[in-house]
C-alpha cells in the first residue's frame, strides 16, 4: 500500500485518508454495473485515489470515456485473462468489482484486497461463495431483496447495505424541450445480441419516429451502446433524431434536462429518474431482469399501465423472479420475438406513448409521489456511504 495522505476536515473532525491504487472492473452486460462502477470511481478519483480501469464490451465502451490514470481492454471472461492480469493485479492496492466475478477469484488468488459492488443483490438465482467471502460486500438497496436476504445474509464475510448510488450533480439543470429514449447498454455478452437475438432497439426507434407525434420537442435524443446507434444514426439520424453512445456524465445531463423520459426498465436509469424527479414511461423490457423489474416497478406503483408497456399486457403473464437465470432468458427472448412480430401489438404501443406524451403535465408530476417515497424507503446518501466504506476499509490495511 502506497502511503500518501490526504487530511480532511470536518467540523474540526481530521481524518487522514490514505490515497489507493485501485483497480476497478465492472461485467460486461449492458450499462447497469459499468455505470455504478463510473459513478463511484469518479468519487474516488476527485478524492485523489489513482484508478486503472479493465473492461471489454459495453463495460469498456462506457468506461473507456472516463479520464482513468489507466485504461486496458480485456475480456475478463477469457481463459488469459488470469495470466494477463496478474501483474496489473500485483501492483494495485485493491480491486472494485461491480458486479464481475472472474476479478473476484483473481484477487483472492492472487491475496488482493477486494470490494464487491453489487447492484442486482435482489435478481441473482445464486451468489458463490467465493463472492460472500468478499472482503467489502457494498449491496446497493434497489428492489426487493428480502428473498435472497434470508438466503445469504448470514452467509457473507462483511456485507454493507446502501441506498442507491447516485451523482445528484444535474438534478437542478436547465430543462429542453428535449425527448430522451434510453436503451441502456442494449446487450449482454454470453447472454443476448441485437441483431442475432434480439431487434428492439431497431423495433422501437422505427416505431418511434414513424408513428409517435414528436412534434412539440425541439430534439429526440436516442442513447444506448455504441455499435447500435452508429448504425441506428446511419438509418434514421438528422438534426431531429439524435443517435449517440453518451457518457455517464452527459447522459445525467440528459435525464436532468429533458422534458420527457422514455427508458427501458433497467435498473440504474430508472433509479437516476427517480432520483431527479423526472416524468417517465417505461417502453418494453428488453431483457429478462427488465421483466422482472417492470414487474416491481408495477407493484410499487412507479409504473402503471398509463406509463408503462408490459409484454404481460399482450400475453399470459410469466414469473420469472428467483428462476434459473438461463432459463428464463431464453423465456423471455421467445416473448420478444412475437411482440416485435405483432403489428398490431406495435400499433397500440404507438398509442400508449403518445398518450402519455401529450397528457397534462400535472398528469405526469403525480409520478413524484411514489418516487419520493420510494427513495425515502431506500434511503439517500448511498454514493457518500459507499465512498466512505470503501476509504474507511482502505485504511485498514
Amino acid at each position: 500500500m502506497g502511503r500518501r495522505v490526504r487530511d480532511i476536515s470536518y467540523n474540526r473532525i481530521y481524518e487522514k485518508i490514505i490515497m489507493a491504487k485501485i483497480i476497478a472492473i465492472a461485467e460486461n452486460f449492458a450499462f447497469g454495473p459499468i455505470s455504478k462502477l463510473v459513478t463511484v470511481t469518479r468519487k474516488l478519483r476527485e478524492h485523489g485515489h489513482e484508478i486503472i480501469f479493465i473492461g471489454d464490451g459495453t463495460a469498456y465502451e462506457l468506461g473507456s470515456k472516463e479520464k482513468y490514470n489507466e485504461i486496458y481492454k480485456c475480456n475478463t471472461d477469457s481463459p488469459k485473462f488470469s495470466a494477463w492480469a496478474a501483474p496489473i493485479f500485483k501492483k494495485a492496492d485493491l480491486l472494485l468489482s461491480s458486479c464481475d466475478r472472474s476479478s473476484i477469484i483473481l484477487a483472492q488468488k492472487l491475496g488482493i484486497p477486494h470490494v464487491w459492488l453489487d447492484i442486482l443483490f435482489f435478481w441473482w438465482d445464486e451468489i458463490p461463495e467465493y463472492v460472500l467471502n468478499a472482503d467489502l460486500y457494498i449491496q446497493q438497496n434497489s428492489l426487493d431483496n428480502t428473498r435472497n436476504l434470508k438466503k445469504y445474509r448470514g452467509k457473507t464475510k462483511n456485507m454493507k447495505i446502501v441506498g442507491p448510488i447516485i451523482d445528484m450533480s444535474y438534478k437542478n439543470i436547465k430543462k429542453k424541450k428535449q425527448l430522451l429514449v434510453a436503451y441502456g447498454g442494449m446487450e449482454g455478452a454470453g447472454w443476448y445480441k441485437v441483431g442475432k437475438d434480439s431487434m428492439y432497439p431497431y423495433t422501437f426507434s422505427k416505431l418511434i419516429i414513424n408513428t409517435v407525434d414528436t412534434s412539440k420537442y425541439d430534439k429526440v435524443l436516442f442513447v444506448g451502446n455504441d455499435r447500435i446507434t452508429k448504425d441506428l444514426k446511419k438509418k434514421y439520424g438528422n438534426k431531429k433524431y439524435i443517435f449517440s453512445m453518451l457518457s455517464h456524465d452527459n447522459m445525467l445531463k440528459a435525464i436532468g434536462e429533458s422534458e420527457d423520459i422514455l427508458m427501458v426498465p433497467g435498473l440504474e436509469t430508472p433509479l437516476e429518474a427517480i432520483a431527479y424527479e423526472r416524468p417517465a414511461f417505461f417502453i418494453p423490457p428488453s431483457n429478462s431482469s427488465q421483466y422482472v423489474q417492470l414487474d416491481e416497478f408495477r407493484s410499487l406503483g412507479l409504473a402503471k399501465m398509463t406509463n408503462s408497456i408490459h409484454f404481460a399486457d399482450y400475453f399470459p403473464y410469466v414469473k420469472m423472479a428467483g428462476r434459473n437465470l438461463r432459463q428464463i432468458m431464453t423465456e423471455y427472448l421467445d416473448e420478444l420475438r412475437k411482440f416485435e412480430n405483432s403489428k398490431d401489438i406495435l400499433i397500440d404501443c404507438s398509442k400508449r406513448i403518445h398518450s402519455y406524451l401529450n397528457s397534462t403535465k400535472e398528469e405526469k408530476s403525480a409520478q413524484f409521489i411514489k418516487q419520493k417515497l420510494f427513495n425515502k424507503k431506500l434511503g439517500v446518501g448511498g454514493l457518500d456511504k459507499t465512498v466512505t466504506l470503501i476509504e474507511n476499509y482502505i485504511n485498514t490495511l
